[in-house]
């Protein structure tokens, strides 16, 4: 019987996908060659993912040729995707564009970027330059970084504020004049990352896509991170059993290291807050908050930021629990161990996002009990 709130199709979808990325990993052979290449991204796997298997279109509503799983569905495939970490732009494209198309473009935009979406046919990367960008005269200027699998987005959407403090959403194609791409290799080789320059680029260059209003934009920017707690759950899950199996059969002394006691507390540590992060995920895609926006929005800044901790702590065990293999390039915890360091800084750090969590459910910070404020 699937776990709570899953339903059998959810696990059909969750197996096929299993399946698929076991073929796709190749033992770790293919992760060593992401790596090695550069660029944080597999076009071929991409494709072969987003088109033929059909999973671009998981969480897309049925209306625009998407499956209609909702939260559960992508939830499913990020758990997944974060246990062979793989190399595509489904967490920028088919969470964040998708998210932010859904809830702010006209019905005609729908209708055409998620229909795209779901078909497989575009990548798009979303950047949030409400603080970093000037907008002047309608024209955009300044330089964001990071910028997630900017460096091969057909469709760059970005999010800026005009004079009446509304956030302006404008699609502009990595060709416009005025706007430059420039990736560069960040500490997770396995993840795109680019830096993109605005120098005047007029909002009339790009797509219209729609307004928000600052709060709005806030929340549906969170509960889209929410989903990274999945990948999070995938990738300490990979951790854990990789240390679990080496622990099993590593013989130090003449026995297994893991029937030593302090083996099994550390291993039990780590279970215990992987299955917190797991029960924290899986609630922030619950639909019983479908129609309680505070309380999705409460759910995701919980999952982000205690799954994102939770498999930095975990990831970092296991290059521990492994002894002097867990720190050799060939084996491939260190990947795991710079996904989670960087998932902790994507969108806010976790010490901003346990604070907004603390301003959401109004609790004063430590620092401003001290000081009395």
């Amino acid at each position: 019987m699937p776990p709570f709130p899953f339903q059998e199709d959810h696990e059909m979808i969750r197996e096929a996908v299993k399946g698929w990325l076991s073929d796709w990993e190749d033992g770790g052979k293919t992760l060593h060659r992401v790596a090695k290449e550069g660029q944080g991204f597999d076009r071929a796997a991409w494709e072969g993912f987003a088109r033929d298997q059909g999973m671009a279109g998981i969480s897309i509503p049925e209306q625009y040729g998407g499956a209609g799983m909702g939260l559960l569905g992508r939830t499913v495939i990020m758990e997944e995707t974060g246990y062979t970490l793989f190399s595509v732009p489904f967490f920028s494209t088919c969470v964040l564009a998708a998210d932010m198309i859904e809830a702010f473009a006209s019905e005609d935009d729908k209708k055409d970027l998620l229909g795209k979406i779901a078909s497989g046919d575009i990548i798009i990367s979303v950047l949030d330059g409400r603080e970093k960008l000037s907008l002047k005269d309608n024209k955009l200027s300044g330089t964001l970084s990071p910028a997630t699998d900017a460096a091969h987005a057909d469709l760059i959407l970005v999010a800026a504020k005009d004079e009446n403090n509304d956030v302006v959403l404008t699609g502009y194609s990595p060709n416009t004049a005025g706007l430059s791409v420039t990736p560069y290799a960040s500490l997770d080789p396995t993840r795109s990352q680019a830096k993109v320059s605005f120098e005047n680029v007029a909002l009339s260059d790009g797509q219209a896509i729609g307004k928000a209003d600052d709060v709005a934009f806030s929340q549906t920017l969170q509960i889209a991170h929410g989903s990274l707690a999945a990948e999070c759950v995938g990738g300490g899950q990979r951790c854990l059993d990789m240390t679990l199996d080496y622990a099993n059969q590593r013989i130090q002394f003449g026995r297994q290291i893991g029937s030593f006691q302090s083996v099994k507390h550390k291993c039990a540590d780590m279970f215990i807050a992987l299955e917190s992060a797991r029960s924290a995920s899986y609630f922030a895609a619950s639909p019983d908050l479908d129609d309680d926006r505070a309380a999705k929005f409460e759910a995701a800044l919980i999952a982000k930021n205690y799954a994102s901790e939770a498999f930095f702590k975990i990831a970092g065990d296991a290059i521990q629990m492994h002894g002097g293999i867990g720190f050799t390039w060939e084996y491939p915890l260190h990947y795991f161990f710079k996904r989670a360091r960087g998932n902790r800084a994507l969108f806010t750090s976790s010490e901003d996002g346990f604070q907004m969590l603390a301003d959401q459910i109004g609790l004063k910070s430590h620092a401003s009990s001290i000081s009395g404020e």
